[in-house]
């Protein structure tokens, strides 16, 4: 018998499970991404049911090999203010977090850093600029890091003025003189140190990212979304 208590954690995503239950999937404070059935919450009042970008105390058993059985939960604080924008990002957030983390996965800086990018959209912070932020960072976190400041095989410190073409398992490998396809290294910079000259070089560091995700996902791409062209021109109209 595996026993959690008062463990922290947010709500990412829940789905009916049988008539009056649901499989809630959560990120923890120390145990990573967890898929929990809540017993009998669907006769619960709305606004007293676990619900997503509220912070959580919960405790759980179970077997192991099985999901385990919600047996508390209680708010630990009150609800993030999201909006627009800010809402989409944020459930952009979970489904890259469930796409790309297996339950019990231990990454134990992905339940901190989920927090503060949910604070940051809660804050007002440029959406784009939040998701683009954590998208690099997680890939730090599954084991993905990127190299974006020096050239794949001369080790060679990134040109600002010149472009890369950039492959996401090796990194950066300049282009011959006088090229102006592919990345530009200031685009790649500006994804290092998480400070964009404007919207141009955070519209392409997210469509490097967009590419990377897809070629450790197998084929899959949890970046692209029609919705992220809007918080992109989003962005640049409010300050990117």
């Amino acid at each position: 018998m595996i026993r959690v208590w008062d463990e922290p954690a947010w709500v990412l995503h829940a789905r009916d499970y049988g008539e009056s239950s649901q499989i809630v999937e959560l990120l923890t404070g120390h145990e990573g991404r967890v898929g929990i059935i809540a017993r009998g919450v669907k006769r619960i009042r709305r606004g007293q049911r676990l619900e997503p970008f509220i912070p959580w105390i919960v405790s759980w058993s179970g077997h192991e090999n099985r999901l385990p059985t919600l047996k508390s939960a209680e708010r630990a604080g009150p609800p993030t203010n999201l909006r627009d924008h800010a809402l989409w990002a944020a459930f952009h957030l979970h489904d890259l977090i469930l796409r790309m983390t297996e339950r019990f996965e231990p990454l134990v800086s992905l339940y901190s850093r989920y927090t503060g990018a949910l604070e940051a959209l809660g804050s007002g912070a440029p959406p784009a600029r939040v998701v683009c932020l954590f998208e690099r960072d997680l890939l730090t976190d599954l084991g993905y890091g990127l190299n974006l400041l020096e050239e794949a095989v001369t080790r060679e410190p990134i040109d600002p003025s010149a472009f890369y073409d950039f492959d996401a398992w090796s990194g950066a490998r300049r282009m011959p003189a006088g090229t102006v396809s592919g990345i530009e290294g200031r685009v790649l910079l500006d994804l290092a140190h998480g400070a964009w000259t404007d919207g141009a070089s955070l519209q392409s560091g997210r469509r490097l990212l967009e590419g990377v995700y897809a070629a450790h996902a197998g084929g899959r791409n949890p970046g692209v979304r029609s919705w992220m062209e809007s918080l992109l021109h989003f962005t640049r109209r409010h300050g990117a």
